[in-house]
């Protein structure tokens, strides 16, 4: 019999109504009038079928052959369907699919009341996304997402794994409720891999989807120094906009540890989390064997113009960021903590911040330093034309009470005033004089002593500045034509020489050395217009290079801050000494002889393919024919295979290198190595290395294998440290983690490197 349409059922009934209308009418105690019952139904049921049969007595409907319900949004689909109206329920059976909404349930036969969304499903197996698959002899819909399974299954690896072979897991109980985009709540249930059961468990509760309450996997390793660690976390979604981790973390040899990590958003420009961790260390140097540490952020936009941002961080003593091997690899070699708030009001010429700042160095063997801002106001005016004229006038003002341990606390008022005029002398050339006055006030002098100093400079600039560039025609189907740019600026700097000495030393702000420098540099540049396959032009610098230097026309043996000694490197132009000359005065200042000429500094980025990158920055003494710094390194990616990084930081110590002073600890050299090696399609290979050439030693060797299918990852991280604070022996650490994935897709293979942190 040929297919045919019957768009709505109850228009059938329509057709047949003098028929039946008595009938129903008898039966109809006081339920309501048919006509709006057989209404109500046209508007919410549709089927089609080959074969349709109607017993209007029973209120059937019969359909066979490709038959298919509309229901709102659900579907019915079956090989013979049976609808009773009276009952309001449907009886399908023979290759039985419902799909209600993103979900499906197939079977062999099924119950169904189309009114409440209810009934059950035999020998049937369901589908939610984006990849939880389940299966049971009956399957019972409870409701909108909600199942009930009797001995049933459940897995997430069915989206990638076909139906005729067996899973690399699931959950199998007796008796289960899914709670659609929740979590699965289970009796009597097994954890099966590749076939292989584990033992049964009275109850479990197994979270549905990125963001649901219950127990997350655990991770288990060994440690030379911490012996066997379990590490067991608990997650808690409080609601859309916050949750809650909570690990616990047991060591046999160390001690037990909590970590309660706590993530909100509290609107589209706000957002932000708390971490903090308290740990129990019975191998502990120090008389305390509880330690803990406190890291937080919060970043608020409330309008374009007005910010808060926070960045918190607290230990309660130096060691432990480098104690324990599951600290990130940044944070072992830190060498202070810093904690800051910053409340930000911009306006088209102004700019107003509130500061709260509080530093503490970390370096083993240093004093336990601190320096504390608290509070700072700061108003910047930004260069505007001064009354109308060319002139353009920008200023500092700033107010702060500093704290620190080697120093007497005061408050300081800094404000420094600038004029400039920008001359534009030929197309291609510019020179830009300024000159500004400053003014630092103080409440107390460097002894401590009442009554307050200040300090007064004058500062004069006046920078020359010119381009040139030069385009070449390519006949590439890639590159469209190059173009070489050639960049010298000659600048000359000023600000005369005052006596220090009497000034409290926090920060930069207290010392600034006096200048009568010449500055020049030369940079080169060539960019290649690429064209993409848009037909758009994007640009690309190839390569960058550019070499500086400046001279010192007065060159004198001049007393420093010793604060600011240890600030400059050998990239740093603006000063250059002889640091063999150097003095400890014992107050905080040294007498040091300066340099004719500064380090030549010359900066190379070199970009020649896509994947490839170099870097370097070299710091070359001329008056002694040697390299002082070197920051280099090079970067080269295979897009199906992985990438590797590897960095080099090199500065010479001199002969003053591990002598009392301001350059005792200047020495400096270390390379670091990030390797992603991806060999196969599921194995991905992470690696961070650190070496120190000085005493060709190893340092730290930290890998993560991970192996991932589009519902599991298995992982091993391996970490080996030769230096730990305050024992004499290397360490070695292995730790093993699972991971159960719900996303239908294999993890990247950067994922594996978030262990690199743990």
């Amino acid at each position: 019999m040929p297919r045919y349409l019957l768009p709505v059922l109850l228009t059938l009934f329509a057709l047949t109504l003098p028929y039946f209308t008595p009938v129903v009418s008898a039966e109809d105690t006081g339920s309501g009038d048919l006509l709006e019952k057989l209404n109500e139904l046209k508007s919410t049921v549709r089927i089609e079928a080959n074969e349709m049969e109607r017993r209007d007595r029973d209120k059937l409907t019969i359909a066979r052959g490709d038959v298919r319900i509309q229901m709102e949004n659900r579907i019915l689909q079956a090989d013979e369907v049976e609808l009773d109206q009276v009952q309001e329920v449907i009886r399908a059976k023979g290759r039985v699919q419902l799909v209600d909404g993103a979900s499906r349930l197939d079977g062999d036969r099924l119950e169904y009341h189309y009114r409440t969304n209810m009934g059950v499903m035999y020998q049937a197996k369901g589908a939610i996304p984006p990849a939880t698959t389940f299966q049971g002899v009956e399957i019972h819909k409870e409701g909108e997402g909600r199942y009930r399974l009797v001995h049933g299954s459940l897995t997430t690896c069915r989206i990638c794994q076909p139906e005729s072979g067996s899973v690399d897991w699931e959950i199998r109980a007796k008796e289960a409720v899914i709670e659609q985009d929740e979590y699965l709540e289970a009796k009597w249930a097994s954890f099966w891999v590749r076939g292989l059961p584990s033992p049964p468990v009275p109850y479990l509760i197994y979270p549905i989807g990125p963001r649901r309450t219950g127990l997350l996997i655990p991770s288990v390793g060994t440690s030379s120094l911490s012996g066997f660690t379990y590490r067991q976390p608990f997650f808690w979604a409080i609601d859309e906009s916050q949750d809650l981790t909570f690990t616990g973390v047991y060591r046999t040899k160390q001690g037990v540890e909590g970590q309660a990590t706590y993530r909100y958003v509290l609107g589209p420009e706000a957002s932000g989390f708390v971490d903090g961790r308290v740990i129990q260390d019975r191998r502990s140097e120090v008389q305390s064997e509880v330690r803990a540490t406190i890291t937080a952020r919060h970043d608020q936009q409330w309008n374009p113009e007005l910010s808060l941002k926070s960045d918190i961080n607290y230990v309660s003593d130096r060691r432990i960021q480098r104690r324990f091997p599951e600290t990130p690899s940044d944070l072992r070699t830190a060498n202070f903590t810093n904690s800051r708030v910053f409340l930000t009001q911009l306006w088209p010429n102004y700019g107003l911040q509130f500061l709260l700042d509080d530093a503490r160095t970390l370096e083993p063997g240093t004093n336990d330093s601190r320096l504390s801002r608290i509070p700072a106001l700061s108003l910047s005016a930004f260069p505007q034309h001064l009354f109308g004229s060319p002139i353009l006038l920008e200023s500092q003002l700033s107010g702060t009470y500093l704290q620190r341990k080697e120093t007497p606390d005061s408050g300081r008022v800094d404000l420094f005033p600038k004029l400039s005029l920008p001359w534009r002398l030929l197309p291609w050339a510019t020179m830009t004089p300024s000159a500004g006055f400053r003014e630092t006030a103080y409440t107390k002098h460097s002894d401590g002593g009442a009554g307050g100093t200040s300090r007064e400079l004058f500062e004069a600039r006046n920078e020359f500045q010119a381009r040139f560039f030069r385009g070449f025609e390519v006949a590439g189907t890639r590159v469209d034509r190059l173009v070489h740019l050639f960049e010298p600026r000659l600048s000359y700097w000023y600000i005369n020489a005052v006596g220090q000495q009497r000034i409290p030393q926090f920060d930069n702000v207290d010392f600034v050395s006096s200048q009568n420098r010449v500055t020049y540099s030369l940079t080169n540049r060539l960019l290649a217009k690429l064209k993409e396959d848009d037909g758009s032009i994007r640009t690309h610098e190839l390569v960058s290079l550019s070499l500086s230097q400046s001279v010192n026309l007065n060159r004198r043996t001049r007393t420093f801050s010793n604060l600011f000694l240890n600030a400059l490197t050998p990239e740093r132009i603006d000063q250059a000494v002889r640091e063999e000359t150097a003095v400890d005065l014992g107050n905080g200042f040294s007498r040091v002889r300066e340099r004719r000429l500064s380090n030549l500094v010359a900066d190379l980025r070199a970009s020649p393919l896509r994947d490839l990158t170099f870097y370097g920055v070299t710091a070359i003494n001329t008056e002694r024919n040697r390299v002082d710094g070197i920051e280099a390194g090079v970067r080269v990616a295979y897009p199906e295979y992985g990438r590797v990084e590897l960095a080099h930081t090199f500065i010479r110590g001199g002969a003053t290198a591990g002598q009392p002073g301001p350059f005792s600890d200047r020495e400096t050299s270390g390379i670091i190595g990030r390797l992603l090696l991806t060999p196969l399609k599921s194995v991905a290979v992470n690696y961070l290395g650190r070496y120190d050439p000085r005493r060709d030693k190893s340092l730290e060797n930290n890998v993560v294998v991970t192996y991932a299918t589009c519902c599991w990852m298995v992982g091993l991280r391996y970490l080996n440290r030769a230096e730990v604070p305050g024992r004499s022996s290397s360490e070695n650490s292995v730790e093993v983690f699972f991971e159960l994935l719900t996303g239908g897709a294999p993890p990247p293979p950067e994922r594996g490197a978030q262990y690199l942190r743990r």
